[in-house]
């Protein structure tokens, strides 16, 4: 009787390791198309399309337009851990910057965004979410 429960629990054992343990929580990958909002008051909300390119051990980067696919307001950079994000927008056009920190999940992220003109403060912190 011993012997028959010492080779089921090895089985099972074989079965996990080989399968892979089901506890370990995969990465959620961040690349693809983002519908973003930053609301900068209570009449005026910016969108755009951002489009994450890589997303890999924590480091994001992509780029923010006006149109699915097109990348013509500026790049972001920033990273990952666990369930919060922190990027940073910089335009094309230099000056303007935006850093944008919060949550993450796989279909959405909320935060709060501070914008900055030529290194200086100019408004926020703005709320802002973002949505596949």
């Amino acid at each position: 009787m011993k012997r028959v429960t010492f080779m089921v629990l090895i089985a099972i054992a074989v079965v996990i390791l080989l399968s892979g343990c089901p506890s370990v929580a995969k990465t959620r990958s961040l690349v693809g198309t983002w519908n973003l909002s930053v609301i900068k008051s209570e009449s005026e909300t910016f969108t755009a399309f951002m489009q994450i390119t890589t997303h890999e051990k924590g480091n994001l980067s992509g780029y923010l337009g006006n149109h699915e696919g097109y990348g013509n307001y500026g790049t972001i950079s920033g990273t990952t851990s666990k369930d919060n994000i922190s990027f940073l927008y910089s335009s094309y056009e230099g000056g303007e910057t935006i850093q944008f920190t919060g949550k993450f999940d796989s279909v959405g992220m909320t935060g709060t965004a501070t914008v900055c003109i030529n290194s200086s403060y100019k408004s926020g912190p703005h709320d802002w979410t973002a949505h596949r």
